[in-house]
């Protein structure tokens, strides 16, 4: 990650933001901080802009932090951002949102090679059916939920279910989700009927075989969330980069986490979609004995039974033998 611990890093981008402003308040500092960082930023950054030992950035006069640069902060591309940007250019998910010509003249503009090539990484965990990417259909599909998704509006969906059943009804999309270990999107719905909320689910993309924009925009009721009523509690060691690597994989989630200097141990708190409980649990397992699940008291029955199953099946396996 020291890749991206400084060009890349958010505080930069934040910072940038802010002085671009040219005069803000205290208030509207934290407001910018809260809206492009992280829940624990504003922790961070803050102190660094307006605390007694802040940055040298501002100049402060009755509430007023005026910006001490001249000119805006704009900054040029540098070679690593280039190459990065090619990088991301010539990822297959890259269809998905703009059209190959964009992405050809992009990388021409750019005038670099890319810093790496979808050949150069071998994934042991993940399923080798992923998403038709390239796919015109399939681009349409996303691009037409993409749509729903920010103008809040029904789409009629068609698609497949697992049991390879047709199914056609008016949903309204929530959001769109990656799975890495899938590499697959899917979009959590809500079906209407009669104009009011019916029944929630997910769909994944792939099995869409339909898709018709209305101009239908629906009142959204606020318990339409299939958010968790409890978050999972968890507490990870600092053994082998656990930390990090755990910070990393549930990026995605609402969190808050607390560490203890005294005995290394960061205790995090992940909020899920409850559709997602399973998926969730199968991750946490991939961590191994640095992590453990505090509470719920289902989830950690959940990776019990599935711990007793996996040691279940290797002593069938080891008397096979």
């Amino acid at each position: 990650m020291k890749l991206f611990s400084e060009i890349y890093s958010i505080y930069y981008r934040i910072a940038e933001e802010i002085l671009k402003r040219k005069k803000v308040t205290k208030n509207e500092i934290r407001d910018i901080i809260q809206e492009k960082g992280f829940l624990e930023t504003v922790l961070f950054l803050e102190p660094k802009i307006t605390g007694s030992e802040r940055y040298s950035l501002f100049c402060e006069e009755d509430g007023i932090y005026s910006s001490v640069l001249k000119k805006s902060p704009d900054r040029p591309l540098t070679l690593l951002e280039k190459k990065w940007l090619c990088a991301v250019l010539n990822d297959r998910r890259s269809a998905l949102f703009l059209d190959k010509e964009v992405r050809e003249e992009l990388s021409e503009v750019l005038g670099v090679t890319p810093m790496f090539l979808q050949s150069d990484f071998y994934s042991f965990d993940k399923f080798a059916d992923g998403d038709p990417y390239e796919d015109e259909k399939y681009i349409s599909h996303f691009r037409n939920i993409c749509t729903a998704v920010k103008n809040k509006c029904l789409i009629k969906i068609s698609f497949q279910s697992a049991k390879g059943n047709r199914i056609t009804h008016y949903f309204l999309p929530l959001k769109i989700e990656y799975s890495a270990k899938n590499d697959k999107f899917r979009v959590h719905v809500t079906s209407y009927k009669n104009k009011k909320p019916f029944e929630s689910g997910i769909i994944n993309i792939s099995s869409v075989t339909l898709t018709e924009i209305t101009d239908i925009y629906p009142e959204i009721p606020e318990n339409l969330s299939r958010k968790c009523r409890e978050p999972i509690v968890v507490r990870v060691s600092k053994e082998r980069n656990a930390i990090n690597r755990f910070m990393m994989e549930f990026a995605e989630l609402e969190r808050t986490s607390v560490f203890d200097e005294e005995t290394g141990i960061c205790t995090v708190s992940l909020w899920y979609n409850k559709y997602d409980e399973t998926e969730i649990v199968i991750r946490l397992l991939s961590f191994g004995p640095v992590i453990e699940v505090v509470s719920p008291s289902c989830v950690r029955r959940q990776m019990r039974q599935r711990v007793l199953k996996q040691k279940e099946i290797l002593e069938q396996s080891e008397i096979t033998v």
